[in-house]
């Protein structure tokens, strides 16, 4: 009897989504042959900081030199290689970046990207299959012996593509009187995407456009540069510490605080943020309940804002003429230097037909609107699948990896197809109608995410969600019972996914107790992370 082929899949990019898709396709490498595209010479996508230069002016990704995430580790790890236990609680870029390389090497991944090609097109195809065409050619075509540069493209056909490039690479810009023209502002005016380092802005006066992560981080910066730091936003937000309570910010959050209603979340952490955070600015005062719209997490702004280092200011009203900027609330600054726009980025796919993104509705490009299943799958283009265009409350590791898990088992057929297109846009339009609920119609949040509701949907599709009954026929009733306690009343790390089901690991369970501090340091996890597990499910 001859064996099925195996499937073709294309990832595009190698960064925090694209390494956890070429890793779920090589546990499926019986049914499944994978390619991954990569622009750069080197994997971590977004994470990796790169310099801009003359000859790449505008890079890939929007790193500056001293960027920390804003996840602890034991949250933002991917399931079945845990971040190493001594490591820092939150992790500068480089250390993000040595764990991505440090997961590409256990696994094994490195072979089966191609660096330095960039893809030019994804098309469908359109045949009985709906296969793709994915058209590539080298980063940096090259020069021949007359002088001339050869940009051929190579076009190779795939069953599935995952798109992993990431939807933070495309800056977006705010719409001010003066920013062009005769009347103009004259200073240097430049979107947070190409800041690196603070050295080159000190002594100037600069004035920060926003009030997400991006912001107050380069206000901080700025300010302790010997800078005179100026920070307008067109509406408040919750500024929030990465320690509350005692513990790391995140792991205030627990599958037990996600049952409670909506309400009483925001309730409990209005009243922990005012006991534990000096007061917001009367300009920064946040316009909605936590929970209500994405938190922005920094320790240190409350403390430059009373050293005046860094002044809080309403929304820009003018800017212009000369250096000159006039604010909402009468306020005036007749000598700003830079303006540093740090107002996020526009959604965008730029080798793909734009209707595939937005579902072909008006308008919907502009505002950031996507029309995807899960925040995954193109109703009307099953073999097609987004890995990490969501915003998460959350790290976004551990979401790709569930999504590429719950993506690899319907493309095996070892998880049940997708719903209808009918049925998959109903429950879009439901999602939207929740995120507008929640947050609003803004650009910024729609596509926002609950890390661990999302994740346990996924899990329990698949069938490694870590519940009572199976944790307790896996393991026993007593390490069954501890074990669901620090499921339900301690951080969700992404490790507890392996405890139970397809993919399990043998050494999830001590994972679990070293992240919490209860047990000893289990050993890395096995490149073959299918095969005995599948064997004991």
């Amino acid at each position: 009897m001859t064996a099925p082929q195996r499937k073709r899949v294309a990832v595009i990019g190698a960064g925090a989504s694209g390494l956890a898709a070429v890793k779920e396709c090589l546990d499926a490498k019986d049914q499944i042959d994978v390619v991954c595209f990569e622009a750069e010479p080197k994997i971590g996508g977004l994470w990796r900081f790169v310099e801009p230069t003359a000859e790449n002016k505008d890079p890939h990704s929007s790193v500056y030199r001293s960027t920390i995430i804003n996840t602890s580790k034991e949250l933002m790890t991917y399931s079945d290689l845990p971040i190493p236990y001594d490591w820092p609680t939150y992790l500068p870029n480089k250390k993000v970046v040595e764990y991505f390389e440090m997961y590409t090497d256990h696994f094994g991944l490195t072979d089966h990207i191609r660096f330095n090609t960039r893809v030019v097109e994804v098309k469908e195809l359109k045949d009985e299959n709906n296969r793709w065409l994915v058209r590539s050619r080298p980063n940096k075509p090259a020069t021949t012996a007359d002088g001339t540069t050869d940009e051929t493209t190579t076009e190779e056909v795939f069953d599935y593509v995952m798109m992993c490039s990431g939807h933070h690479w495309k800056p977006r810009y705010p719409t001010f009187e003066g920013m062009e023209g005769p009347e103009a502002y004259t200073g240097e005016q430049m979107h947070s995407h190409f800041y690196r380092e603070p050295s080159r802005f000190k002594g100037k006066n600069v004035l920060i456009v926003g009030l997400g992560n991006s912001a107050v981080d380069l206000a901080v910066e700025l300010s302790m540069n010997d800078c005179q730091v100026y920070l307008s936003a067109r509406r408040g937000n919750w500024v929030v510490p990465r320690w509350l309570m005692g513990k790391p910010l995140d792991h205030n959050v627990t599958r037990f605080t996600h049952m409670a209603p909506l309400s009483v979340m925001q309730a409990f952490l209005t009243m922990s943020l005012r006991l534990s955070t000096a007061p917001h600015h009367p300009n920064h005062r946040p316009a909605m309940k936590p929970l209500a719209m994405h938190p922005t997490i920094n320790t240190l702004l409350p403390e430059r804002i009373t050293t005046g280092t860094v002044k809080p200011l309403k929304n820009i009203k003018k800017l212009g003429p000369g250096k000159r900027v006039e604010f909402e609330g009468g306020d005036v600054v007749d000598d700003v230097d830079v303006v540093i726009y740090c107002t996020g980025y526009d959604i965008s796919f730029p080798t793909l037909d734009p209707n595939i993104v937005t579902g072909g509705r008006p308008g919907a490009e502009k505002t950031n609107e996507v029309w995807t299943w899960n925040y995954m799958v193109p109703p009307r283009h099953p073999n097609l699948a987004f890995v990490g265009l969501f915003q998460p409350l959350g790290a976004i590791m551990p979401i790709s990896e569930m999504q590429c898990r719950f993506l690899v088992g319907t493309l095996t057929g070892k998880l049940p197809p997708l719903p209808s297109v009918d049925k998959m846009e109903a429950e879009i339009k439901k999602l939207q109608s929740q995120i507008t609920k929640r947050y609003g119609k803004a650009p910024r949040h729609t596509i926002q995410v609950d890390y661990a509701p999302y994740c346990d949907k996924l899990a329990k599709s698949i069938g490694c969600y870590p519940g009572f009954g199976s944790l307790v026929a896996k393991y026993g009733l007593f390490k069954g019972l501890s074990l669901w306690h620090e499921a339900i009343w301690g951080p969700p790390c992404p490790v507890q996914y392996r405890l139970v089901g397809p993919g399990l690991w043998a050494g999830a369970r001590e994972s679990v107790w070293a992240y919490a501090k209860k047990g000893p340091v289990p050993p890395p996890a096995k490149k073959e992370t299918q095969s005995e597990a599948a064997l004991e499910v």
